[in-house]
């Protein structure tokens, strides 16, 4: 696997400019240099900045807004994952499975592209699958994985963990996560795939999973239930 360029560079600017926005350097609301500014403060390309500027986006602690700059959004709740789902739900004396609704490859649109640091329209491993608790669906999600990371992924991976599939066929070990929940109202997908009513509540997760040197290693979106009691997210890699 080939390590991008500047990656650390852009990792270490992203930790600084979080580190800023926690010690409250850049306020909530407060605008952040211009990117020739941070180029110029950074001694790194326009390029490096964005990609440091994107993931702090992404992760809900930055706002762009066309015509006016860069923003600190309000503070958001943030999760340890400490187990997987599937681990979970053994915790929980409950038999966890999955199935595999669609495993297609697809071109890297925005802002796909930018979640996984890959040219725009390259070719990205995309599955939809369900996960379910004693054979009752408990979410849906969309997995995206980059296919120079993981080549014929959605022809060779069926079942299991994908994660233990990718470290075992690939040699690629998730390190980190990062995921955002929302609370929102279940659309036909949901209704279809998890068997409940359209406009029911429901908890929407994004989940940025990074290898150690910081490489994106899959973006998912996922919605679960809102019906059930209560949901604990863990994960540990």
């Amino acid at each position: 696997m080939t390590k991008r360029k500047n990656n650390s560079l852009y990792f270490n600017i992203k930790e600084q400019l979080l580190k800023q926005i926690q010690s409250g350097v850049y306020s909530v609301g407060q605008k952040l240099p211009t990117e020739a500014d941070l180029c110029e403060l950074y001694s790194a390309s326009r390029t490096t900045i964005r990609l440091a500027l994107s993931e702090l986006e992404v992760q809900g602690i930055l706002e762009r807004i066309q015509g006016k700059g860069t923003f600190v959004k309000r503070k958001e709740l943030q999760l340890i994952q400490t187990r997987s789902f599937t681990e979970d739900v053994l915790m929980q004396g409950k038999e966890p499975t999955s199935r595999i609704v669609e495993a297609k490859v697809i071109p890297a649109e925005m802002p796909l592209n930018e979640f996984l640091h890959v040219p725009q329209d390259a070719p990205v491993n995309q599955l939809l699958r369900v996960r379910y608790a004693d054979n009752e669906p408990l979410l849906y999600e969309h997995t995206y994985i980059a296919w120079s990371l993981a080549p014929g992924l959605v022809n060779d991976y069926t079942d299991g963990s994908l994660f233990s599939f990718l470290e075992t066929k690939h040699n690629l070990k998730a390190h980190r996560s990062v995921e955002q929940l929302k609370p929102i109202l279940a659309d036909k997908t949901a209704k279809k795939l998890l068997g409940i009513k359209e406009g029911s509540p429901c908890l929407q997760v994004k989940t940025f999973t990074y290898l150690a040197d910081n490489t994106p290693l899959e973006y998912s979106f996922g919605v679960f239930r809102g019906d059930f009691p209560s949901y604990t997210i863990e994960r540990h890699f």
